[in-house]
């Protein structure tokens, strides 16, 4: 009698599911998902489960990890912040001659010379820096013009980034003063037949002080690209090795710079020599034990820096709008903007933007947002690359609730692609277009792993009704295209529910 009534109770329930909580039912026992790991968290902003399945499961996030980075970013230092970038010298001024080293002091911001839509155009930026370098009176320089990323005292790549994510553009090496986002492009292209050296060629930016080894090779037609690039911050010395296919239309990859301090004094430097300012010593930037560093000769050591506590500053140049950096961020999935954002709240907050110093001015931002159970989530990283991110659909859910209270929740939403752009050009295809205009979310993806969070507004308008949701999937062995139809359509379905 007791079996009879609980297969009632059971059919009955399946009866009240809404479609979406049935498909979920479903994806258990679909090959694509039976023995992957995964879950679901659907709730409207006023209240109410929509749907979910194993919403307690902690699972890599990928670059779901930028909707918390982006979030904080926007809730902790406001939609209108913008990163400061100031100009100073050492030594003294002279009848027009700087007596020293010109110091441009970077303060995180990760758009200078950066090539999209959101930086402020190079050469705008410069006549600004010039413009300061005039008012000081400075018409030579005896010294360097510096680049000095020191006031992020932050570890200069996370260390839980894999290798080969690391040296490439996806990996930028993180400074107080960045340039171009961290990155280095190359275009690549396969040798005549097999066996062959690939034709490796660098491209923007400019940095004649590196020492580059190229030892790839053309494989077989069918082998794919299996370029691997290695370098580090300690020498300049970096080395393309394995292979890349027969066949392979030239093509332009990027890959991790880690001198962007010194490369953004080289560029100002050559700026400045055009307008008539020459610095004799040359581009520089400040090694790890603080001393100035120009690569120009085997063994040449230079004087330490001078500590920035004691520069005579000259003025103070701004980002664009902290809004508009989180737009980049989240629209094309910009893990330098990311990071850059984590470890400048860090810095703001405690005066650091060392690893540690990280992880507890994001937990304290999560307890100010009024987010509980953020201690029992695990944060390596700002942008998502790191594997040991670990995260539950339902503590993403109740952060993306909670930023419907915010200040900057305008902007926040704004910041998510919808279908059709950013890293979403591709999603939501075969959904009507009703759907499609109402879902901002973004994507996060890695070996194995599929996620999606974000909302799907409210057919009426209301802002209680909207749907907030997170979507992810870890273990999948699956070729992509199946698993963004199963992504797509429960999305699709919960969106049906509004």
């Amino acid at each position: 009698m007791v079996a009879v009534a609980a297969v009632f109770s059971f059919a009955v329930l399946a009866q009240g599911q809404n479609a979406a909580q049935k498909y979920l039912e479903q994806l258990k026992t679909t090959d694509e998902l039976r023995e992957a790991v995964w879950g679901v968290k659907a709730v409207r902003v006023g209240g109410g489960t929509v749907a979910e399945y194993a919403s307690r499961t902690r699972m890599m996030p990928a670059s779901n990890v930028k909707v918390f980075t982006t979030g904080l970013a926007l809730n902790e230092l406001g939609a209108d912040y913008r990163f400061r970038t100031r100009l100073a010298y050492s030594g003294s001024i002279e009848g027009g001659v700087l007596k020293g080293d010109l110091y441009i002091v970077g303060g995180g911001d990760p758009t200078i010379g950066a090539r999209d839509s959101v930086a402020f155009a190079l050469q705008k930026t410069f006549s600004d820096w010039f413009k300061l370098v005039q008012a000081a009176g400075i018409r030579s320089i005896e010294g360097c013009v510096v680049g000095d990323g020191r006031w992020l005292d932050c570890e200069p790549q996370n260390v839980s980034w894999q290798l080969e994510d690391a040296a490439t553009g996806d990996g930028a090496v993180m400074t107080g003063l960045g340039f171009a986002a961290g990155l280095q492009a190359f275009t690549v292209a396969p040798g005549a037949k097999v066996g062959d050296p690939v034709k490796v060629s660098p491209q923007f930016p400019e940095t004649p002080w590196m020492n580059w080894s190229h030892t790839a090779v053309t494989g077989p037609s069918d082998s794919g690209d299996n370029l691997f690039y290695a370098c580090t911050d300690l020498a300049p010395v970096a080395s393309m090795t394995g292979s890349l296919a027969l066949g392979t239309a030239s093509k332009r990859i990027t890959c991790n710079n880690p001198f962007g301090a010194l490369t953004c004094a080289y560029y100002f430097y050559k700026y400045l020599e055009n307008q008539g300012i020459i610095a004799g010593g040359g581009p520089a930037d400040i090694d790890p034990s603080g001393r100035l560093r120009d690569f120009a000769g085997e063994g040449t050591e230079l004087p330490l820096a001078a500590s920035q506590g004691s520069l005579h500053y000259i003025g103070e140049y701004f980002s664009p709008a902290m809004k508009e950096v989180v737009k980049q961020a989240n629209m094309h999935s910009d893990n330098y903007y990311a990071e850059a954002m984590l470890r400048v709240l860090a810095r703001e907050k405690s005066g650091s933007a060392g690893f540690d110093a990280c992880q507890q001015a994001r937990q304290a931002a999560f307890g100010r947002l009024g987010v509980a159970g953020a201690d029992r989530m695990q944060f390596y990283d700002g942008s998502g690359l790191s594997r040991k991110n670990y995260v539950t659909p339902d503590f993403t859910a109740r952060f993306l609730t909670a930023m419907t209270g915010t200040a900057s929740f305008k902007e926040y939403l704004a910041s998510l692609p919808q279908a059709g752009s950013g890293t979403l050009a591709s999603r939501l295809r075969s959904a009507p277009e009703a759907v499609r205009r109402r879902v901002r979310m973004k994507s996060g993806s890695m070996n194995g792993v599929r996620c999606f969070s974000g909302y799907i507004l409210s057919s009426d308008g209301k802002p209680e009704n909207t749907i907030v949701f997170s979507i992810m999937t870890n273990n999948t062995v699956v070729p992509s295209s199946k698993m963004n139809f199963i992504m797509d359509r429960i999305i699709t379905l919960l969106a049906e529910e509004n």
